[in-house]
């Protein structure tokens, strides 16, 4: 996924989406390959107007990039976990030391700074549970920023939406 160009922090307050916005961008959450053509066609507007607007809308980092969707299983990584992460201090370098590293890993899908008990939450994937036990070791437990983790199995990826839009 591509970077968001103007450096736009989420939650930022963004000029307002009209209707024509909305259908491109629920057109594009639907299928991200569809084509320029058919995406005017589906929305009723130019191509050119389309590809406009489809521009704009990642300028103004509302499109934040495209990305291809892999089943894990057919890549060798059948075997998801969430691992929740406290770390052993909560000064800026020890925050800024795991946020450097950790989220890079291959095996991290997704990593999440909470607030509650966790200060992280990890959504990783990898080929067996022995594959998850060495990466938890190798990874986490050896790190001298984290104070403790917790894994839980993940049966089932039950994924939402992709791209909510305003009502």
């Amino acid at each position: 996924m591509s970077s968001n160009p103007k450096n736009i922090r989420p939650g930022s307050h963004f000029e307002p989406l009209d209707a024509i916005d909305e259908r491109l961008l629920a057109a594009l959450v639907e299928d991200a390959r569809i084509s320029n053509k058919q995406l005017a066609e589906l929305v009723g507007i130019a191509p050119s107007t389309a590809l406009m607007r489809t521009r704009a809308l990642s300028e103004r980092g509302i499109v934040q990039g495209f990305e291809a969707k892999l089943s894990l299983s057919a890549i060798g990584r059948s075997v998801q976990a969430l691992v929740a992460v406290r770390l052993r201090a909560h000064d800026r370098d020890q925050i800024d030391r795991f946020t450097a590293r950790v989220p890079h890993l291959p095996a991290v899908l997704s990593t999440f700074h909470t607030s509650g008990s966790v200060d992280y939450l990890l959504h990783i994937a990898v080929g067996s549970t022995e594959d998850l036990r060495d990466w938890v070791l190798d990874n986490l437990a050896t790190d001298p920023v984290v104070g403790h983790t917790e894994t839980t199995l993940v049966f089932e990826h039950i994924q939402g939406n992709h791209g909510p839009l305003p009502d």
